[in-house]
């Protein structure tokens, strides 16, 4: 039976009108003040244990989640606004009261009561309390971090080098309590609605009309005056069962999705089955609240038995340099490369634009995320080309094990981390195997001709003095190639050897004598 993955897709309703804004909100907030009215009654219960425990058969008392979820209906009303979330609401506050109700029961960590932050901003009061103590304290807290690394440096002698850093500190630590005031001056955004059921009636609902894609959300009882029906024009089709539902009465929200590329929404759209959602509410830069539907997926693909390696070298002169080899050792394809030149231009403009403002004292702006986006986005898109390679050769792939150390041009600890996280999920979703991790040390310098190691392999300079980043020059065979293309070769080889041993790691005397066994010292791996 094919394995079940479950992936979340992140869709942004799409310039909802004010009056929309306002539906959903109102929702969102009822739903909050409900769950912590409920939680707070639930805490304040001397009898809450009897009421949300079973007697096992030693005839001790435990926490049940089906006596804690009877427990909370008796406690919601049953003429809410929001009936048709009713048994969303229940099972989320069960969770959060039986995670409380666990860890008091075994005794060995305290547990803070459950509750939720009230949505109102401060009053007039605690807004002047609050500006007070900002603009009073003598000084902000340093993160221990930071604190640490200017220890440091006085202990070096670095004494302007610790000043500097310090200031910078300082500065950030008062940022961020300027920020943790806005954050109290606005007040917290409400509690996501999540549902369970992807139905007509109840629950939400995935529709496609013509190319527009919209989200259904059944949220107000029919007595609500918030409660409207609408009739959905011709062409509203259910993504889950393909029925067509033109012409039908719909009860609730419908909600225009935006479909970002860098999310690839269509993908889920097209192979997954929607399972669960999330409405939330988020604050943008300019304060303004913006809705999003998070949207769980189930994907049941055939597993695949791969019968080639796939091995990705992270890059020096590139960002990505990937090959495909048989389990013979013998090259099908090299040369998988996504450049670094324009990428690197462009990641250095951002942090140029960025550090200006910074300068200038501005904290918030757009251009903060935007580099972190396009850097996924980048990413992205080189994941999914290797794993339609990948697909189409049936291949495991195989990708050399980073620190922080050891880190490449290009690809920061985190992103080449996110790289990672990218083609695992994406290749169980297509029923590939999940990606290995081999040892980096000697990829780059060892020759994937004759298996030959040596440090002078990667000439630094060229006969002129020039500096050289992605030359490869074996030393012994004189094979020459692009550095990076001929370190994934031997990533993709490390691979294949490790599988051979049950998937563990092998130290370089075991894995050398087998690499020049396999490439038969005269460069039999050579593309086909």
């Amino acid at each position: 039976m094919p394995d079940r993955v479950f992936q979340t897709a992140r869709f942004k309703v799409h310039n909802p009108s004010k009056h929309k804004q306002a539906i959903l909100m109102s929702a969102l907030e009822s739903y909050h003040q409900m769950a912590k009215r409920l939680l707070e009654k639930a805490v304040a219960d001397p009898e809450l244990m009897a009421h949300c425990s079973i007697v096992n058969k030693k005839g001790v008392a435990r926490p049940n989640g089906f006596a804690t979820s009877k427990y909370l209906r008796t406690l919601t009303p049953k003429g809410w606004n929001l009936a048709p979330v009713r048994d969303y609401l229940v099972d989320d506050v069960s969770a959060a009261l039986m995670s409380h109700l666990a860890k008091t029961f075994k005794g060995k960590n305290e547990s803070n009561p459950p509750t939720l932050a009230k949505l109102e901003p401060l009053s007039n009061e605690e807004y002047e309390q609050a500006y007070k103590d900002l603009t009073l304290a003598p000084e902000f807290p340093l993160n221990p971090e930071h604190q640490q690394r200017i220890d440091e440096a006085r202990l070096q002698g670095h004494t302007r080098v610790a000043h500097r850093m310090e200031r910078v500190f300082r500065s950030r630590a008062f940022t961020k309590a300027v920020s943790q005031l806005l954050l109290k001056i606005d007040g917290p955004t409400p509690r996501p609605i999540e549902f369970t059921r992807s139905e007509f009636e109840r629950g939400f609902m995935l529709a496609k009309c013509g190319n527009n894609f919209f989200c259904l959300l059944r949220l107000f009882s029919p007595r609500s005056r918030l409660s409207e029906k609408k009739e959905l024009q011709a062409g509203f089709v259910n993504i889950s069962t393909g029925e067509d539902l033109g012409g039908k009465q719909y009860p609730g929200v419908i909600l225009p999705l935006e479909m970002g590329r860098e999310f690839h929404e269509e993908e889920y759209l097209r192979y997954g089955s929607p399972q669960s959602a999330k409405l939330i509410a988020r604050r943008g830069l300019d304060d303004a609240v913006e809705f999003y539907i998070h949207i769980a997926f189930e994907f049941t693909p055939v597993q695949v038995e791969p019968t080639t390696i796939l091995g990705i070298d992270r890059g020096a002169a590139k960002i990505g340099s990937a090959c495909v080899i048989g389990y013979d050792g013998k090259v099908v394809i090299a040369g998988l490369n996504l450049e670094g030149t324009a990428f690197s231009s462009e990641m250095a403009a951002h942090s140029k634009y960025i550090a200006d403002l910074q300068r200038r004292g501005i904290q918030k702006h757009p251009k903060f995320r935007l580099r972190g986006r396009r850097a996924d986005a980048i990413l992205g898109e080189y994941a999914n080309w290797l794993i339609g390679i990948a697909a189409e050769h049936k291949s495991q792939i195989v990708l050399e094990k980073i620190d922080g150390v050891a880190m490449g041009r290009f690809l920061k600890q985190s992103q080449f981390a996110k790289l990672f996280e990218m083609l695992s999920y994406k290749a169980r979703r297509v029923g590939l195997p999940e990606p290995m991790e081999v040892p980096a040390a000697r990829t780059s310098q060892t020759c994937a001709a004759c298996g030959h190691w040596a440090k002078e392999n990667r000439p630094h300079k060229d006969a002129t003095g020039k500096p050289l980043q992605d030359v490869f020059r074996c030393v012994v065979c004189g094979h020459e190639a692009n550095a990076d293309e001929n370190a994934s070769q031997i990533i993709a080889l490390r691979g294949l050897q490790q599988i051979e041993n049950g998937g563990k790691f092998t130290k370089w005397i075991v894995f050398e004598p087998w690499l020049k066994a396999i490439l038969d010292r005269d460069g039999q791996a050579t593309v086909q």
